[in-house]
């Protein structure tokens, strides 16, 4: 039969294994929050007055077993423009000794649907849809003649609704696209 001592010794045995599982765990998490800090640090010193958010982070291994974090960044230039510019950007944390991937950009160039099959997946890409398929000759005129003109964009079920307004026009139109970027309708809507 166990003693009183054996039976202290286990106690404390399994307390140390249980604090020792939670302190690796919160250092897990801590090394995880320290690459989406590094890289948004990152990114606003590299892309000040951009709208940037953390996509995903994933937890990878090298060649040796070690861990990294894999970070998908995305950043949006000139958000609440006729034209932004979205970019995914890719880092590693810690760095590995193999180039990441590059930059991905999804818009840039006030372009969309240029070549293939047209799919409309995110708000900056149906901002630009919005004044530059056809049909939207209207609302280009807007945006030429209200300098101060933005869009306010909503994702509905399989389509988008892109708002263009000024706050110094008596109107504002209202595009409806679906996500394979053909126009549903362009609307003129006075302001009461």
């Amino acid at each position: 039969m166990a003693t009183r001592r054996e039976l202290l010794i286990l106690v404390a045995l399994i307390v140390v294994i249980v604090i020792l599982v939670k302190v690796v765990e919160v250092r897990s998490n801590v090394i995880e929050a320290d690459a989406s800090k590094f890289v948004t640090e990152d990114l606003y010193a590299k892309y000040p007055a951009s709208d940037i958010e953390i996509m995903t982070v994933r937890e990878k291994h090298n060649d040796a077993g070690e861990k990294y974090y894999e970070v998908k960044a995305r950043v949006t230039k000139d958000y609440n423009t006729p034209c932004p510019m979205r970019m995914h950007i890719y880092y590693n944390y810690p760095v590995q000794n193999f180039v990441p991937q590059p930059t991905e950009y999804i818009t840039r160039n006030c372009e969309v649907c240029t070549e293939g099959t047209c799919t409309i997946t995110f708000p900056e890409e149906a901002v630009i849809a919005s004044h530059m398929l056809a049909g939207t000759s209207d609302v280009e005129k807007f945006i030429d003649d209200f300098e101060v003109a933005y869009p306010t964009v909503t994702e509905e079920e399989d389509s988008w609704r892109v708002v263009w307004d000024s706050p110094v026009s008596t109107y504002h139109y209202s595009v409806m696209l679906d996500k394979n970027g053909n126009i549903l309708s362009v609307e003129r809507t006075e302001k009461s």
